[in-house]
C-alpha cells in the first residue's frame, strides 16, 4: 500500500510504532490498520497469546509485528518492552496507548481494588507508559506523536461508570499538560475519544446486559454503534502530517451520544454488577 493509499500519512520518521492493548480491541485494530500501511508495530499487553494473534494477523502485511508482554502499570515492564523496541532502531517516534480496564457497576457497589484497578491502567499506566516513550526522544532531540484512546466517558459525569469516568478525565488532563510541556520538544499528544463502539471487550464488559445496550443504542442520535474502522480512521489522522499542527487535543468519536442525557443505570439504582 502506497503512502497516498494509506490513512497513515506519516513523516517519513514516523514508520515504527509501539501498540499498548494491541492483543484485542481497538489496540488491535489500530496495530493491524499500522502494519497495513508499512508501520513496523511492537504491540503489547499482559497476556501474551493475544499479542500472538495480532502478530498472526498481521502476517503479510507491509509492516513488520511483534509481541511484547507486560503490564503498563509496571515500569520494569514497560523498560523491558521499550528497550527491546529501541534496540531495532533506536527511540519508538509513535505511541498508540490503548490499554484499559472497565467494567459497570454503581459507585456504592465499585470495591477499592476495582476502583484502583481501572485507574491504575487508564491513567498511572498511561503516565508511566507516556513518560517512557518520550525521554528517549527528548533526549535525542527525536519528534514524535502518542495518541491516548480515551472514551467519550472522560467529559460526562455517568452513573454506572465513576471509576471510568475518573479515569478517562483524568487521561485527557494529563495530555494536555505534557503537550504543554513537551510540545517544544516536537512532541505531539492527543487523544481518541470513542463512545458506543462495538468491540469484543465492551460488548462483554460494558453492554452485555441486552438492556443495558438498548438503552444506549437509543440514545446515541445516530441510532448506532460506531465501528472499531471509524475509530481507526480517526487515529490515523492525529497521527498523520495533516494533524501536525495539533497538540493537547481530544477527538470525540461516539455519533453525539456526549449531546444526550444518559446513563447506564439510574442515579442510585443498586444493581448491576459488583465491583472486581
Amino acid at each position: 500500500m502506497s503512502d497516498s493509499q494509506s490513512p497513515w500519512r506519516l513523516e517519513p520518521a514516523h514508520r515504527r510504532a509501539i501498540v499498548t492493548g494491541g492483543g484485542s480491541g481497538l489496540g488491535r485494530a489500530v496495530a493491524l490498520a499500522l502494519a497495513a500501511g508499512g508501520v513496523e508495530i511492537t504491540v503489547v499487553g499482559r497476556r501474551e497469546q493475544p499479542l500472538l494473534e495480532t502478530v498472526r494477523l498481521a502476517h503479510g502485511l507491509p509492516g513488520a509485528a511483534h509481541a511484547m508482554p507486560g503490564s503498563v502499570r509496571e515500569a520494569d515492564d514497560l523498560e523491558r518492552v521499550f528497550a527491546s523496541a529501541e534496540q531495532r532502531g533506536g527511540p519508538v517516534p509513535m505511541l498508540v496507548h490503548a490499554a484499559a480496564g472497565a467494567f459497570l457497576a454503581p459507585a456504592a457497589r465499585i470495591s477499592p481494588n476495582g476502583f484502583r484497578s481501572v485507574v491504575d491502567v487508564g491513567l498511572s499506566g498511561a503516565f508511566l507508559t507516556l513518560r517512557r516513550w518520550a525521554l528517549p526522544l527528548i533526549e535525542a532531540g527525536q519528534p514524535g506523536v502518542a495518541i491516548c484512546v480515551g472514551s467519550a466517558l472522560g467529559s460526562r459525569e455517568v452513573p454506572g461508570a465513576a471509576h471510568s469516568s475518573a479515569a478517562k478525565a483524568g487521561l485527557e488532563a494529563l495530555t494536555r499538560s505534557l503537550a504543554v510541556e513537551w510540545g517544544r520538544h516536537g512532541l505531539r499528544v492527543n487523544v481518541v475519544a470513542p463512545g458506543a463502539v462495538s468491540t469484543e471487550g465492551a460488548d462483554e464488559g460494558m453492554w452485555r446486559d441486552p438492556i443495558v445496550r438498548r438503552r444506549v443504542q437509543a440514545s446515541i442520535p445516530m441510532g448506532r454503534f460506531g465501528s472499531q474502522a471509524e475509530v481507526v480512521a480517526t487515529t490515523a489522522f492525529l497521527a498523520s502530517r495533516q494533524a501536525s499542527y495539533l497538540t493537547g487535543a481530544t477527538v470525540v468519536v461516539d455519533g453525539g451520544w456526549g449531546l444526550r442525557d444518559w446513563a447506564f443505570f439510574e442515579p442510585g439504582d443498586g444493581s448491576g454488577p459488583a465491583g472486581a
